[in-house]
């Protein structure tokens, strides 16, 4: 990717190629045929004089939302929202699978001798400014389209946001100009709160100077989308027909290395999730994999893909059913992300005895063609259920715990039932003596007023149920912790929240916008407080009614400093990271305790 960073002052001094002009045609040319039947026309008629010029910038827009956004021509094409309306966006997608929001400003420069201005970047930086100030009335209509696609990459820390200037010009910018660009992304990734030593492809704020190397480049490299595993063997296999020919049977573990070695993260472009990261499961997985591979198929939820078409080798007829060769065109894998990428990184550096170990692997896998748009419904439905139906998380085996069972017996004899089984709504009450097991979780780690425990549960709870006996999980259910504590947590917390909804409801978001971000975000560190420096619960043995009048009171007092600190402190930071970053979190209960 061409990150601003990457550029030097000397890329701007090189004098352009004698083929710039030719180059920059072609690829006009050549990006406005391949896009222009998905980009919207409006300003933009074939009948124009001007219509090459205009489509061949908006396709320049759509190529790169293809690449950076990691998404297929006719999403990269609508995304496109290029109008006298814009706003100096010229086009914006939002990939929830690979939690990125890519925002281009585009200009087809037919000499292909030029660079970007300064009142380019700095027309370009105001518009990336109000989008992160959500005034979505100065963009165009197909933008305001995507808001709530926006405020979720806005309000998560997950999200990556890549700005992109893109043109058919030649590499760099002016010294000035370059230098504001880098100095631009470094602030936006410090009121972000990244780490200083962050590497370039995981910072939240990235900005991209892309020119027509870069696209040419792009071009040469190909379609990230369409992949095909070729001479692809199935073990055991078994065929249904109806109402989807599919294939399924088992696959060696080093063919999913030889996937992962061609195509990497590409081979997730169709899932409805990115890959999780360092996990207990990964863990487990590679623990598996690598000491006890004979186990694998047994231990596996397997993998499943869906595919354009299905091509069986014709030698497959004389072999049965034991194994067979298959060709797979447009494959994705749209469940076992996990298990793909861990063999893949395990077994990243092989050796011989690796190399054996992988022949051991055996992995369930399910191969669905699914081809057509007259089925992307069907394709989306399978996608979703394979990732959703019947999930089985930590939370579910945290319900058989001796500490939750024995918690469960506790609260029997204050007369109250505790809902260990998960439902499809968790805090839904059956009445107010019932209590379930998120709520408890959410009660007592606020409660221990942990910082680190407290931004976990924020944007990372299910890694507490990862690990029932990590340390995580024990510093929440251990056996200090009595049936009247989890009462008196949850009953409180009951009426911190509804008190915390009532308070954001009647904060305007327009006028108020931080005051509204601070509430949405910080709302366990404010339950945390309220819990622990208000209500006095922690060490309590006997049932204790919430004093719903003085928590009110103490929550417009904590809302006013917090807000207060967030303007002498940090006017610039995103509360949604903020209240995601231990450090930042530790420091806020500190200075807000002082004040109860």
């Amino acid at each position: 990717m061409a990150f601003v960073k990457d550029i030097r002052i000397a890329d701007n001094a090189t004098p352009a190629a004698a083929t710039s002009r030719i180059v920059a045609q072609r690829l006009g040319k050549s990006l406005r045929e391949r896009f222009q039947d998905s980009i919207h026309k409006r300003e933009c008629e074939p009948s124009q004089d001007d219509y090459d010029v205009k489509m061949a910038s908006r396709a320049i827009a759509a190529f790169s939302i293809y690449n950076l956004a990691v998404v297929d021509d006719a999403t990269a094409g609508k995304s496109v929202c290029d109008s006298s309306e814009d706003g100096c966006i010229d086009a914006l997608c939002v990939n929830h699978s690979e939690k990125r929001v890519v925002v281009v400003q585009s200009k087809f420069n037919q000499r292909g001798n030029s660079t970007w201005t300064r009142d380019d970047f700095l027309s370009f930086k105001d518009a990336c400014e109000k989008l992160q100030l959500e005034e979505y009335f100065r963009f165009d209509r197909i933008l305001q389209q995507m808001a709530n696609d926006i405020e979720i990459g806005l309000e998560s820390q997950d999200y990556k946001f890549l700005f992109v200037m893109a043109h058919t010009g030649k590499r760099g910018a002016a010294e000035m100009i370059l230098h504001d660009m880098q100095r631009w992304q470094d602030e936006l990734n410090s009121a972000a709160l990244a780490p200083a030593n962050t590497p370039q492809d995981d910072l939240p704020f990235q900005v991209h100077l892309v020119s027509a190397e870069d696209l040419t480049e792009w071009l040469q490299t190909g379609t990230h989308v369409n992949i095909d595993l070729d001479d692809v063997e199935i073990e055991n296999y078994g065929q249904k027909n109806e109402p989807y020919l599919a294939f399924y049977g088992q696959i060696s573990g080093d063919q999913i290395l030889e996937w992962w070695e061609a195509h990497g993260t590409r081979l997730f472009a169709k899932n409805i999730r990115n890959l999780l990261g360092s996990t207990d499961v990964n863990e487990s997985i590679g623990d598996t994999a690598v000491n006890n591979p004979t186990m694998f198929w047994y231990y596996n939820n397997g993998i499943t893909l869906l595919v354009s078409e299905i091509l069986p080798n014709r030698r497959n007829a004389n072999r049965g059913t034991e194994r067979g060769t298959f060709k797979f065109l447009n494959a994705s894998v749209i469940n076992g992300a996990q298990t793909v990428s861990t063999i893949g990184q395990v077994f990243k550096n092989i050796t011989e005895e690796s190399s054996a170990i992988l022949a051991q692997i055996k992995i369930p896998a399910r191969f669905i063609k699914v081809a057509g748009s007259e089925n992307a419904e069907a394709a989306a439905a399978i996608t979703k259920a394979n990732n959703h139906q019947n999930r089985v998380l930590g939370r579910d085996f945290a319900s058989q715990h001796s500490e939750q069972l024995r918690i469960s017996k506790e609260l029997a004899v204050e007369n109250y039932q505790y809902q260990l089984l998960r439902t499809d709504d968790q805090h839904i009450h059956v009445d107010s003596s019932t209590i379930d097991l998120d709520e408890a979780l959410d009660g007592l780690a606020c409660l221990t007023m942990s910082a680190s425990i407290i931004a976990t549960l924020k944007d990372k709870r299910g890694r507490f149920f990862e690990n029932l006996d990590g340390q995580l999980y024990k510093s929440v259910f251990n056996p200090t912790v009595s049936g009247i504590k989890v009462i008196n947590a949850v009953v409180h917390l009951r009426v911190i929240e509804r008190l915390i909804d009532s308070k954001l409801s009647t904060t305007d978001r327009s006028t108020h916008r931080k005051r509204h971000l601070i509430i949405t975000h910080g709302n366990r560190v404010i339950a945390a407080l309220l819990l622990n420096k208000v209500s006095n619960i922690a060490t309590a043995t006997e049932s204790i009614s919430p004093d719903e009048g003085l928590l009110s009171s103490k929550l417009d007092s904590i809302v006013d400093e917090a807000e207060q600190y967030f303007e002498r402190n940090y006017t610039n930071a995103y509360p949604a990271r903020f209240f995601g970053n231990v450090e930042k979190v530790n420091e806020i209960l500190n200075v807000l305790s002082d004040g109860l």
